[in-house]
Order: structure tokens, then sequence, then C-alpha cells
């Protein structure tokens, strides 16, 4: 009787860890799977939109995670743009190599190694951050936290993060490269300012996000005053130059948040997310100056003069619902400017 008691508890033991051994599996498959799902919607992905709204978010369920994190490197990459993402942020190439000394994944408990750039979260127990590498430059990163200080531990088999940057990378480069044919199609050649039709998707974009988080922008247009006769006295060649110049000048002088187009002829445009009268009075200010400097460099010996006008919209309401609304309210500011000028003559 004993060596059956004995047999059946041995049989026991042996199915209780062979249900263990059966459930670790059954969850490897899982996650197994999830993992290809989370790969392929990253590759499915046409915009950083989907990117954080879907394989970001499967991250986060499918191997629940406390916090999953997409950093893009906007030195390297054209696609970031200012609209609020719930997991992707932006960082410049010092970010990654400062805290990516060899290019591979880092894992450790606590934030005592932890840049400031990726203390996202508060109660960090420990973290797991690996590099996307594109043509052997840094061009994001993947950050998972858990607030768990013993889940990313030396012990813990990083390889699949690997694997898994290496498929961000593809997707981060094919947005890329669409966002680049997209741009050359809203820029103008010569002045390598934004167009007209670039002007109104921009509006969009600034009235949307003025709607949805209560973000503010300034819309201004700007005309050259009495253009017509440099055109007419030193010719269209130089008139032509004179412009493309000043296009040039004023996209490498004002931010990446700054979008500088040409409305066309010798109107142009800015949208900034500035408000402040101070801040748009610099913005004016320095555009005269910039055109005044081209005028000295180009032998035009006339005065250089701008004429303004410009909406700050802070709120959305019927009024200011769509571009054209916007555009209409700016160019009567424009053209009460011009109409002043033209009064003091």
């Amino acid at each position: 009787m004993k060596k059956v008691n004995d047999i059946l508890r041995e049989n026991q033991l042996l199915k209780k860890e062979l249900e263990g051994i059966l459930e670790v599996i059954a969850e490897n498959e899982v996650k197994s799977k999830g993992l290809k799902v989370v790969e392929y919607s990253f590759l499915l992905s046409e915009t950083l939109k989907e990117i954080d709204e879907k394989p970001m978010s499967y991250l986060e369920e499918i191997f629940e995670i406390d916090k999953a994190a997409l950093f893009i490197n906007f030195e390297e990459l054209i696609i970031y743009s200012e609209e609020e993402y719930r997991h992707i942020f932006k960082a410049n190439n010092k970010t990654f190599k400062y805290f990516f000394i060899e290019k591979r994944p880092y894992l450790s408990s606590g934030t005592v190694n932890l840049i400031s750039e990726f203390n996202i979260m508060e109660d960090i127990g420990s973290y797991l951050i690996s590099p996307i590498i594109l043509n052997d430059k840094i061009i994001g990163s993947l950050n998972l936290y858990s607030k768990n200080p013993n889940r990313y531990t030396n012990e813990y088999n990083s390889d699949f993060i690997k694997d898994l940057c290496f498929k961000i990378g593809i997707a981060l480069k094919n947005i890329n490269t669409n966002q680049m044919l997209i741009n050359q199609s809203m820029v103008e050649e010569s002045s390598g300012c934004y167009n007209k039709k670039a002007m109104y998707l921009f509006l969009n974009s600034f009235i949307n996000r003025c709607y949805r988080y209560g973000h503010p922008f300034t819309f201004i247009i700007l005309d050259i005053d009495d253009f017509k006769k440099i055109n007419d006295t030193k010719g269209h060649l130089l008139g032509d130059e004179v412009l493309a110049k000043f296009g040039q000048t004023l996209v490498k002088s004002f931010r990446k948040s700054d979008i500088v187009g040409r409305f066309g002829g010798d109107e142009f445009y800015i949208i900034t997310p500035e408000s402040k009268k101070d801040k748009i009075e610099y913005i004016t200010s320095k555009t005269s100056t910039i055109l005044s400097e081209i005028y000295k460099k180009t032998g035009i010996r006339k005065k250089a003069s701008i004429s303004f006008g410009y909406i700050t919209i802070e709120s959305i309401d019927k009024t200011l619902e769509n571009p054209e609304m916007i555009f209409k309210l700016a160019d009567t500011e424009l053209y009460k400017m011009k109409k002043e000028k033209h009064i003091k003559r």
C-alpha cells in the first residue's frame, strides 16, 4: 500500500509540474502570436498616429507593460509633428548618443542610470530601452517601463526587443520616405517655402489641435510693399532672385515648429504656435530685417518695407472653423495696413 501511495503522490506532483509547464508553454505561445501581431501592425502603419494608436497600444496590452514609449530622433527623421501622442516622444541626436554608449538594449532597476529625457513615468521600478538603428544611425528608441523593480533585470531575455526594433526601423523608414515625397509636392523648389496647397493642410492641422487640445496659434500674411517697381526697374530675373533668397532665409531663420510658406508672387505666410503679441512683433521685425539685408546684397537701394496681416487663434468657434475663414481675416488685416501706409504717403 505504501508503494501505491508513493506512486500516486509522485504522479500528482508530476501532474502539477506538467500543468505548470503547459501553462508556461501556452502563455509563451500567446505572447509569440501577440508579438507577431505587434510586428505586423508596425509594418502596416502609414503614419505616426497609426503607430501610436495601434502597435504601441497592443504592445502594452499583450505584454502587460506599464508604459511603452517610442522616441523619435527628429534630427534624422522628418516625420515627427507637434501633434499630441500618447506613446510617441521626440528627442535629438545628443540624447541618444548620451544614453546609448553602445548600440544595444539597456535594462536596469530604478532610475539611477536613466537620463531625464527618458524619465517619463512615475514610480519606475525597472526599464528596458533599445535603440532603433537604420544605416548605422540611431533614429529612435523603444522604451519599456515597469513599476516592478524585478521585471527588467540582467536575467531578462531581451532578444525579442532587438527583432522588434528592426521591424520598427523599417516602419519608420517607410513613413519617412512617404513624408519626404509629400513634402516635395508641397515645397517650392526655388525658395524652399511651403506652397499654397500646404498652407491649407497646415492650417487644418493647427485648427484641429486648437480644437482638441486648446493649443493657440497665429497665422501671418506678409506682402512686400511696391515689389512691382523692382520688377519694372531691375527686371524679373533679379526680382525672382530676391524672392527666392527671401524665402530661403525665412525658412532657415525660424524654428521647425514655425511653418514658412509662399502664397504666391510677393506674398508669404507664417503659421506659428505663438500667441503672445511680443513674439509676433519679433517675427514681423525679423522678416523686415531679412528683406533689408537681401536688398543690400542684391544692390537694391530701395527701402525694404513689408505689410502684415495676422490673426491669433486661441479657441475655435463657427467663425474660425476652416482655413478659408482664417485666411480671410488675416488678409483683411493686411489690407488695412497697406491702406494706412498709402494714406500716409
